[in-house]
């Protein structure tokens, strides 16, 4: 017994061990892989104050917690062989049989149709998210239109879930919650569940498997019912006909997008996206000026030309997808600034986040002004927005996760 005891000890000493040395050398990869970026997570006074309660009354010892959660944040998805082992974790767990897959933060679930979704496992009051907006529209010039577009992710469908599996997830209750507290308020809104259902269109035609975004098909119909809506509220027509399916040519590149879902998993088990372009098919001249990490960018032309963002539409070498094809018509630039004289006399605001960044391009079709901002870039908030370009709408589209994120000031 004495000599079984002893023998088990010096198993568990030797697995000890070596699960000590492998974190060493997992530890050290790391750090030699890329010690630039982990000394920026801990040192960055920028990426510190997200982890910040109260920024102006922060202590030394806040602060110091705040470069530590940074750090942790950080090194959470930089880890040496991080996205081999996250591969195969997940490829282990589908051929057991599973349905979901646990991805760093994220429960990923197998949709029916093969779309990879997150789930909204727990159950968030959504009357801070409401007071927010309310503020917001409250905030404005007096008589100043304001429509709330929102976006939701993933699950359009009952039938989308697995059976069984729809009862985990809430983000379908917080929506119809955070909706009919802003109709209580008198909110004009827009529900893209009621809008791309009505549509006739299929889940798989307007969101992506491998991303939590929608495609591009669905911020050209959101777009659209924005122009059917906004003359309600300003009295301004601005041609809804002008973004209907039908009067745009299209072109669809198979395959070539890996999402952020995608990416956790590996292409092998999450074949990447077909991304589908649209132009229209009546000429246009648009001016776009996009500031953008720092830079301008500034192009004048046909639509295809000068919304477009071609450079993203190249596969990586020595593979035919790439991760950033779904930047094709902007994501989260600081502004986009689109001009088009040939357009109805009316001037957007357009408060975003990712989801409805592409929308900005599709509404310069309809309106001569539109500039969509992403109030979590920049320093401006959104009444100075307003005090500078006097717009005749102000409409802030915005989805689940960014609502829930708190990354963002309307004040």
């Amino acid at each position: 017994m004495r000599r079984r005891r002893s023998l088990e000890h010096c198993v568990d000493a030797a697995l000890a061990a070596l699960f000590l040395a492998a974190l060493l050398a997992l530890g050290a990869a790391t750090l030699r892989a890329d010690f630039g970026g982990i000394r920026d997570a801990f040192a960055s006074r920028r990426r510190a104050r997200d982890f910040l309660e109260d920024v102006e009354d922060a202590s030394a010892w806040d602060w110091f917690d705040a470069r530590l959660r940074s750090l942790e944040d950080y090194l959470s998805g930089h880890l040496f062989l991080a996205d081999e082992l996250g591969h195969l974790n997940a490829r282990f767990q589908r051929a057991l049989g599973g349905r979901i897959l646990q991805s760093g933060p994220d429960l990923l679930l197998a949709l029916e149709g093969g779309q990879l979704y997150s789930l909204q496992t727990e159950r968030v009051p959504m009357a801070s998210a409401a007071r927010e907006i309310l503020s917001l529209r409250d905030s404005l010039p007096p008589g100043t239109p304001f429509l709330f577009a929102y976006a939701h992710p993933g699950v359009y469908e009952e039938g989308q879930f697995p059976p069984g599996y729809a009862g985990l997830d809430h983000a379908g209750e917080m929506a119809d919650e955070l909706l009919a507290l802003l109709r209580s308020e008198g909110v004009p809104l827009l529900d893209s569940r009621a809008v791309l259902r009505s549509g006739g269109l299929s889940p798989g035609q307007y969101l992506l498997r491998t991303d939590a975004h929608w495609a591009t098909r669905a911020a050209l119909e959101m777009a659209r019912a924005v122009a059917e809506a906004a003359p309600r509220l300003t009295g301004i027509p601005l041609r809804p006909e002008r973004l209907d399916i039908r009067n745009f040519d299209s072109h669809t590149y198979p395959g070539l997008f890996l999402g952020g879902y995608g990416q956790r998993v590996g292409a092998e088990l999450a074949p990447p996206d077909d991304i589908t372009i649209y132009w229209p098919r009546y000429p246009t001249n648009i001016r776009r000026r996009t500031e953008y990490l720092g830079e301008i960018t500034d192009e004048t032309g046909e639509f295809r030309e000068s919304v477009i963002r071609w450079r993203y539409l190249r596969p990586i070498e020595g593979r035919s997808w790439n991760t950033v094809a779904y930047f094709d018509y902007g994501l989260t630039e600081d502004v986009d600034y689109y001009r088009n004289p040939d357009a109805a006399d009316c001037t957007i605001l357009l408060l975003k986040d990712s989801y409805s960044a592409a929308m900005g391009g599709f509404l310069s079709l309809v309106a001569d002004q539109v500039c969509a901002v992403d109030l979590r870039r920049g320093s401006k908030t959104a009444r100075e927005w307003i005090d500078q370009i006097h717009p005749d709408i102000v409409i802030a589209a915005y989805s689940l996760p960014f609502l829930l994120g708190e990354g963002y000031e309307f004040e």
